[in-house]
């Protein structure tokens, strides 16, 4: 069919076996790749989260200072954790007003 050389169909086949043993790689790492990507992104990257927050991560919110940032560690430890936002408004020092402000740069 073809009037190929010798030394042509050895490069024939080894394109051949190159490309096959691509689609094979191609298909197993398919198969044996994570689900979860390796890295995400979610609405709360850069926030403090509250639940893990040292004072001083807390103190670089605007509107939180020392005293603050204390009673927050304080009430968290005595509720094993905040379980959402709201219940920081429980904390003397955080008014509705205070809240609003904060809120957006914190996590649970």
């Amino acid at each position: 069919m073809f009037d190929l050389t010798q030394e042509e169909r050895r490069v024939v086949l080894f394109l051949v076996a190159v490309g096959l043993s691509g689609i094979g790689v191609s298909a197993l790492t398919k198969y044996f790749a994570p689900n979860k990507p390796i890295s995400f992104f979610t609405q709360d990257l850069g926030k403090v989260n509250l639940n893990s927050a040292d004072k001083q991560s807390l103190m670089a919110v605007s509107g939180i200072g020392q005293k603050l940032a204390t009673r927050i560690i304080e009430y968290r430890e005595k509720q094993e954790g905040f379980d959402n936002l709201d219940e920081l408004k429980e904390i003397k020092g955080i008014t509705d007003s205070k809240f609003s402000r904060i809120q957006k740069y914190l996590a649970i």
